[in-house]
C-alpha cells in the first residue's frame, strides 16, 4: 500500500509515520525509487501494536505525551511481533534471507563487471539492474542506492579475500609455503580486488573524501594478515624489528607491482616476479635466524 492507504487504514497522520520510521520504531517500506516506496500489512500491525502501547501507557500516567523510548523499549520487551512464532515461519525467514543474500552477490558481481568498463562514476543503476535481468525499481528492493551498492562489493570483495587467507593459512604451519600461500590467494582474488581500488583511487582523484575513506580502509583491512605475520615473527626473532604495518602496505605494493608486471610484460611470468619480490623481502627483513627457518634461498625458489 501507499503512504496514503497505509495513513487511511491505521488511522496514523503521515508525518507521525515517518516520525516513526526516523526513530526506528518503524521499519523501513520497500522503495522502488527516490520518492516513492510501498507498506504491507506488518507496518500496519507494528502500528497498532504502537497506538495499544500508547493507550496502555495513558491509563494511569499523569501525562498525555508518550516518550518514543518507552515504546521502543515495550515494542522490544514486551509488545515484539516476532514473539510466538513457529520454527517453520523461522526456517522459510531464513530461506527467505538465504534467497535475498543469493541476489545480492548476483547484483554485486555484475556490478563489478561493469565497473571494469565504465567505472563506479559512470555505471549509473538502470546498467546494472539491465546487466542482471531484473528492472530498475527491483534493484532498491536490495540496494538503497548505487553508493550502498558499492559500499558492499567493497565489503563483499574484502571478506573473500580475508576468510579464503585466514582458511588457508590455518592448515599450513610452514613460513616459506605460508609466504607462497598469501601472494597466490591474493593473486586469484585480485581482479576484483584490483577493481575495487581502481574505483576508489578514481574516487580520490576527483576528491570524493568518502573515497579516501574508504580507500584507507581498505588497504588496513588487506595489511592486516600480512602485519600479523610479521608480528609473530618478530617476535620469534624471524623477522627484523620493522613496523608491522609498513611492512604489511610494502608487502601488498609489491605483490601489486609484480601482477601488474607480469600481465603487462610477457617477458616475466608471475612465477619470475614472484621469486624476485621473495628475494626483496627474504634479504631485505629476515634475520640469520629467520633465514635458516625458511631455508636456503634456493629452496624457496623450487
Amino acid at each position: 500500500m501507499t503512504i496514503g492507504e497505509l495513513e487511511k487504514k491505521s488511522g496514523i497522520r503521515r508525518s507521525t509515520i515517518h516520525h516513526y520510521i526516523w526513530y526506528g520504531l518503524l521499519h523501513q517500506p520497500f522503495r522502488t525509487g527516490q520518492t516513492m516506496a510501498y507498506y504491507d500489512r506488518s507496518h500496519l500491525r507494528r502500528l497498532e501494536t504502537i497506538q495499544k502501547i500508547k493507550v496502555d501507557f495513558l491509563k494511569s500516567a499523569k501525562t498525555s505525551r508518550v516518550p518514543l523510548d518507552l515504546i521502543k523499549h515495550k515494542l522490544t520487551e514486551d509488545y515484539t511481533l516476532t514473539k510466538g512464532k513457529s520454527a517453520a515461519g523461522k526456517e522459510a525467514k531464513g530461506k527467505n534471507m538465504e534467497k535475498v543474500q543469493k541476489k545480492k552477490e548476483e547484483i554485486i558481481e555484475a556490478t563489478l563487471r561493469l565497473y571494469a568498463d565504465r567505472g563506479y562514476y559512470l555505471t549509473n543503476i538502470r546498467e546494472i539492474a539491465g546487466e542482471v535481468g531484473i528492472s530498475a525499481p527491483t534493484f532498491y528492493h536490495y540496494f538503497k542506492d548505487k553508493r550502498e551498492l558499492f559500499v558492499e562489493a567493497v565489503e563483499y570483495v574484502i571478506k573473500n579475500y580475508r576468510q579464503e587467507s585466514k582458511t588457508a593459512l590455518e592448515k599450513e604451519k610452514d613460513p616459506a609455503r605460508r609466504s607462497i600461500l598469501m601472494f597466490r590467494i591474493f593473486q586469484k582474488h585480485y581482479p576484483k580486488i584490483g577493481e575495487i581500488l581502481n574505483q576508489l583511487r578514481a574516487g580520490v582523484v576527483i576528491g570524493d573524501q568518502w573515497a579516501r575513506e574508504r580507500l584507507s580502509r581498505v588497504y588496513k583491512e588487506m595489511t592486516e594478515t600480512v602485519a600479523g605475520q610479521v608480528r609473530q615473527g618478530i617476535k620469534l626473532g624471524l623477522i627484523r624489528n620493522v613496523n608491522p604495518e609498513l611492512h604489511g602496505f610494502v608487502s601488498v605494493f609489491l605483490d601489486e607491482m609484480a601482477i601488474h608486471l607480469a600481465s603487462l610484460d610477457k617477458r616475466f611470468s608471475i612465477n619470475q616476479v614472484m621469486v624476485f619480490v621473495a628475494d626483496m623481502l627474504y634479504h631485505a627483513f629476515l634475520t640469520e635466524k629467520g633465514k635458516k627457518v625458511f631455508g636456503s634461498f634456493e629452496r624457496f625458489r623450487s
